[in-house]
């Protein structure tokens, strides 16, 4: 029904930890079916939903050994269903990239054909920046969330941002997919975060889907392993997602009111 990917311009800010809250959002405000696939080789997806840091197998591990990638699906205490990347060696990265580039559609019909199940909410954890494996989904996405954080290092990127440069959009024509903003780790006694925060609103305007404060909740449930709305289900960063949740749900109802209008 709806494929989401959450991306970012650069690593750490936070982009796994919005992909996985957002997926819990979306179930909790009703969607029957939620799944969460992680494309970062990084593999920390999975540890949001309390999946053993031993348990290392994937759906690169799927696609290496010619394995339908149900095989590495995880249902978890959130009722979202959770793929993790799986664990390659760094030659054998770059071999998947290599393959991805030279078949978009190893990842790309794997992931549609989920996201084409009736009443199914599909969010993507990307790599950072430009991938292969990203590159092959934007010409199917419906939505993409871009996570930034108030910082000099996301700042000088916004033009990148903005149009989609930093992902490999290309600028002669027009995104097919919605394109919406969130600030992550925002502190306004931060005098840098202050002060960028403007600049952000400024340039991107209604693109923002929403602003996640500086919670260091967020981290202690991602040490123990669980979802900061279980974790700490009052704090502020809790409020902030689930306020980013609403609006996001707010977007695809009026997506699906669109196609139904064709």
């Amino acid at each position: 029904m709806t494929l989401i990917c959450v991306a970012s311009p650069k690593g750490g800010v936070g982009k796994t930890m919005v992909a996985a809250h957002l997926a819990h959002e979306m179930r909790r405000a009703g969607a029957p079916n939620v799944v969460v696939i992680d494309l970062d080789p990084q593999n920390a997806l999975r540890l949001h939903y309390g999946v053993p840091m031993s348990l290392r197998f994937g759906v690169v591990n799927c696609i290496e050994a010619g394995l339908p990638w149900d095989d590495a699906a995880i249902p978890s205490t959130s009722d979202v269903v959770v793929y993790p990347f799986g664990a390659l060696t760094l030659p054998l990265q770059a071999e998947f990239d290599q393959a991805v580039r030279a078949q978009p559609g190893l990842i790309a019909n794997e992931v549609l054909a989920r996201a084409n199940e009736p009443e199914t909410i599909v969010i993507v954890d990307t790599p950072p920046g430009y991938s292969a494996a990203f590159s092959s989904l934007l010409p199917v996405a419906d939505i993409v969330v871009t996570v930034m954080t108030p910082e000099a290092s996301c700042i000088s990127l916004i033009p990148d941002i903005k149009n989609g440069a930093c992902y490999g959009v290309s600028q002669h024509e027009p995104a097919s997919f919605v394109h919406r903003v969130i600030v992550n780790r925002f502190d306004p006694m931060n005098r840098i975060s202050a002060m960028a925060m403007p600049q952000i609103s400024r340039h991107f305007g209604n693109m923002i889907l929403g602003t996640i404060c500086r919670d260091e909740h967020v981290g202690e449930a991602f040490a123990s392993q669980k979802l900061v709305q279980s974790y700490a289900p009052y704090c502020r960063a809790t409020a902030d997602l689930e306020l980013v949740g609403s609006r996001l749900v707010q977007i695809i109802e009026n997506l699906i009111e669109r196609r139904g209008r064709l």
